[in-house]
């Protein structure tokens, strides 16, 4: 346990600052804040620890990927009661960036490898334990049926013809079965389309893992560039990132239902494939965006260097032997077991959740779509944790208050990425704003009022005017100043140009 509990203080996500004139917020997007790796199961993070080292990567890449592999070998098997008829599962999507040989394929494929190995194993069991049985069954069914159909037109009856028909009809339906069974078993898929992914979903207990060290393809499809009606096509990521019931049409066959679909995904991409994500309106508003921890990690190319130690093998002993038990004990479970938080816990866990409610409020009132994630990111991140921790015993235990504040430690690190790749744009549409305000005063030299910037709407209601204004005043672009009628009443605070 004492891994996992040792932790510096818990990141602090600042205030948005106002937009400054400066090259200040290109500096600080060089800046990265360590990856809080102790704060990762023991197994997971002695294991990212040992790739960043052998690989040279940054800690924050190889901490991304074990934590993405946990959340994929735990699938729809584990979940938290996260409040009052609510549960969450641990299912991440994971999206880190890194430059074009930087080894993030090395980093991805060490962490990845357990999964993978687990994958194939079932597979080959799969082709020569009970697919030869499948094949034989449908070979008799089809037999059966070709007898059925020679016999059916000697029926002498109406009701010899009408049980011919039931058991033709069940000969059929038992052969669907059948043939259906011999789709082989599936852990992960990479880029496929909404439809086949949701056929895959289907066939393997719907749930499965999107897996790619180089993402590139998937967030084109996510941006609609293979649609023909050139639009985004997100709608089933979001209904298995929730567990939503969905339904997918697909054009002249039979549509795909699936009652409560799980996907886990970890995708790392080229740099500007976040840039380009985070900029995609469509893809914010529709409600994809906020559910992706993405980062970068500033991954750079590097030198080789001889005498590097590799990977030492009980690291990776106990990662392998990690992985899999989570897999046979949480991915391939008939039903989910669900842990139960300690008291503690769930209070930890709501004050984290209030307390961005005020942020959402206040600083954060332009990017509440997604602030309203964070906590749910944090319970997520939780059961990974938990799961990490515990290995197979993990339905069994509670959910401690040492978990939870890791959990939200990481959920608050990655919001921090996540605000560290929106300032750009935030500087920028505040920047909008505020010319808007300025330009509204060149027609009001004597000052303008809340009341005035609502009108004009540059903003959407009362409470962000007075924050937009209050701000304004606060970097020196406005000077504001409180005037009262002279018969008494209420007071408003008049704004007019400063002298910044």
């Amino acid at each position: 346990m004492k891994a996992i509990l040792e932790s510096p203080e818990i990141l602090d996500v600042p205030p948005t600052e106002a937009p400054s004139q400066d090259s200040r917020a290109d500096e600080r997007e060089e800046i990265v804040s360590p990856f809080p790796l102790q704060h990762l199961p023991p197994a997971a993070q002695a294991m990212a620890a040992a790739i960043a080292h052998t690989e040279r990567t940054p800690e924050t890449l190889a901490g991304c990927c074990v934590l993405g592999f946990l959340s994929a070998s735990i699938g729809a098997g584990l979940q938290v009661a996260s409040g009052p008829n609510r549960v969450t599962r641990g299912n991440l999507y994971i999206v880190p960036s890194a430059e074009s040989g930087s080894g993030k394929s090395e980093t991805f494929r060490h962490a990845a490898k357990p999964f993978f190995d687990f994958e194939r194993e079932l597979l080959e069991n799969w082709k020569t334990e009970t697919l030869p049985g499948l094949e034989a069954e449908a070979d008799m069914l089809q037999s059966e049926i070709g007898s059925l159909m020679k016999n059916v037109s000697k029926g002498k009856s109406g009701v010899e013809r009408e049980e011919f028909r039931d058991e033709l009809a069940a000969k059929k339906k038992a052969l669907a079965e059948v043939e259906e069974q011999q789709n082989p078993p599936r852990l992960c898929c990479e880029d496929v389309t909404s439809e086949k992914l949701a056929v895959m979903l289907a066939q393997n207990q719907e749930q499965l893992a999107s897996l790619s060290p180089d993402a590139g393809n998937i967030v084109n499809l996510l941006l609609g560039r293979y649609n023909k009606l050139d639009r985004t096509d997100e709608g089933i990521y979001l209904k298995a990132f929730s567990g939503d019931n969905c339904r997918v049409d697909r054009q002249g066959r039979e549509p795909v239902l699936l009652q409560q679909p799980c996907l886990s995904a970890l995708w790392l991409v080229q740099p500007d494939k976040v840039e380009t994500l985070l900029g995609k309106t469509e893809l914010t508003d529709g409600g994809l965006i906020p559910r992706l921890l993405v980062c970068h990690t500033r991954a750079m190319p590097r030198p080789i260097v001889d005498g590097v130690a590799g990977i030492p093998a009980g690291t990776t002993n106990a990662w392998t032997l990690l992985i899999g038990k989570l897999i046979k004990t949480f991915r391939m479970a008939e039903e989910p077991f669900t842990i139960q938080p300690a008291p503690e816990a769930r209070q930890m866990m709501n004050e984290h959740h209030n307390q961005i409610v005020e942020r959402r409020l206040s600083d954060l009132r332009d990017v509440t779509t997604f602030a309203a994630r964070w906590n749910e990111q944090a319970w997520r991140i939780a059961v990974c944790l938990h799961a990490g921790l515990y290995g197979e015993d993990a339905g069994e235990r509670m959910l401690s208050v040492e978990i939870a504040e890791s959990a939200i430690v990481l959920a608050d690190w990655f919001a921090a990425a996540q605000l560290q790749i929106l300032d750009r744009g935030r500087q920028a549409a505040r920047r909008a704003k505020w010319d808007q305000v300025l330009a509204l005063l060149v027609g009001t030299p004597k000052g303008i009022t809340a009341r005035n910037v609502l009108r004009a709407r540059i903003v959407t209601n009362a409470d962000d005017a007075r924050d937009l204004l209050a701000r304004m005043e606060a970097d020196g672009e406005l000077t504001g100043k409180d005037s009262r009628p002279q018969s008494g009443g209420h007071v408003t605070r008049i704004y007019a140009k400063g002298h910044k």
